[in-house]
Order: C-alpha cells, then structure tokens, then sequence
C-alpha cells in the first residue's frame, strides 16, 4: 500500500505587531474562560496587552499562571487542576518551548482548546502537534503527539523583536532545515515524523521559507538587534 501523504497545521494563525492588543476579538469566539499558562517574562509582556483586549467586551474570565519552568508532567497535572476546579473552556501559551509543550499538554489532558503566543521565535514549537515531555526530575519522559495541532497561534511581532537576537537566529536555523529534510524525505520516499509522506502544498511552503530566509534574513536580524518591527523580521517571523 502506498504512503499516505498529510500536512498538519494551526486552524488559525494572527500575527502583527501589537496582536495581543486583539487578542479577545481573534481568541474570544472560543470561550468565556482562559487559562494562561506563562513564563515570568511572558506575563510581564503581555499581560497588560491581554487585559487590554477586554475590556468592555462582556463577561470574561481570565486566570494567569506562571508555570514551573519546565514540560513536567507534575506542573501538567497542577495546570490540569486549574482548569477542572475553574471551569476553563480554552488554554493559552505564553513563552517559549516549555511553556508551550506544558500548555499543549494540559489542554489535550483536559479536552480544552488551546492557543500558542509564543514570546521567541527560536523554533516551530508553537505549530506542532508534539510536546517533550518531562518527568519532575528534570529527566527525558517522552514526546507526546496529539491527534491535530494547536486551535490558533498569535505571534505578536513587537515582542518578537524585544527578545534577543540569538532565539530569532535559531529560530531561523530551525525553519532553513525544513525545505531540505522534506526534498530529502520525498526523494527517498521516507515518512515524515507523523508517518506520512509530504504533500506537494507542503513542500511549497517549505520551499518558500527557505527563499524568505535567504532574501530577508540578515534584515531581520538587524530589525531584531534594534528591537524594531519591520516587513523583513514580519517576513521571518511567519517563515
């Protein structure tokens, strides 16, 4: 039987500067109830443009949470209580990597939607259907896959362009490494990490991250070193 082929997305992704400043009317029509699951620099950077984003919309419940600092599966079970004991209808990731994977977590756990906001663009962590899993140790457990990937992603690009410069550049290193696993992958006829073949939509998009790396990356890491917004960071950001 033949390879089947796939390709896996976020059902919606926003980006712009200043996104979270829209966050209830890109993210509202999918709950009444949030949990946020953040890191300490992503709730400073975005708290007071998420609450912004209420106001005067109606009757809203939002709770913030700094999680553990790592995917541990003791920090997934204490935001999976939260959700229960609050009655949480959507979870949302503020951070990088770990806060992400124990958000993911948490929502698949708990049956609950979930949204990424990542603070850094190091990899492409927040699109994925897949967590690294820890145990409270701090050693390797598992990756865990989920059946689709995250509900919707809002890259807010001023705070992209905030952080340092050497996430962006491994972000980007991330993203060159697509174009070229996938050709690799179709040329030998080899699955994918989900077990499928790569779909021709797929490859042009990875195609097309490759030539935006290569014709807008040294501007945008620029743009970053000057914590600026500009189309050639937007242009990497999305890449």
């Amino acid at each position: 039987m033949k390879m089947l082929r796939a390709m896996r997305e976020p059902l919606k992704y926003v980006q712009g500067k200043n996104a979270c400043l829209e966050f209830e009317k890109e993210m509202g029509y999918m709950g009444k109830r949030f949990l946020f699951v953040c890191s300490n620099s992503g709730y400073k950077a975005t708290h007071d443009m998420i609450e912004q984003s209420f106001e005067g919309k109606g009757d809203y419940y939002r709770r913030y949470e700094v999680f553990g600092g790592i995917s541990s599966n003791g920090e997934i079970n204490r935001m999976k209580a939260i959700v229960e004991e609050d009655n949480i209808d959507v979870v949302v990731a503020i951070g990088g990597g770990s806060a992400v994977d124990t958000a993911k977590a948490t929502a698949y756990y708990a049956g609950k939607r979930i949204v990424i906001l990542p603070t850094v663009a190091a990899t492409d962590a927040p699109c994925t259907g897949l967590s690294v899993i820890y145990n409270d140790d701090g050693s390797f457990d598992k990756y865990l896959f989920y059946p689709q990937n995250p509900d919707a992603v809002m890259v807010d690009t001023q705070i992209i362009a905030n952080a340092p410069v050497s996430f962006l550049v491994a972000g980007m290193g991330d993203a060159l490494g697509t174009y070229f696993e996938g050709r690799a992958s179709i040329r030998t006829e080899s699955p994918s990490l989900e077990g499928t073949g790569i779909t021709r939509v797929g490859m042009a998009i990875a195609k097309e991250c490759y030539l935006t790396l290569r014709d807008y990356g040294s501007q945008a890491i620029k743009a970053c070193e000057n914590n600026v917004v500009t189309p050639a960071l937007e242009a990497i950001c999305e890449a």
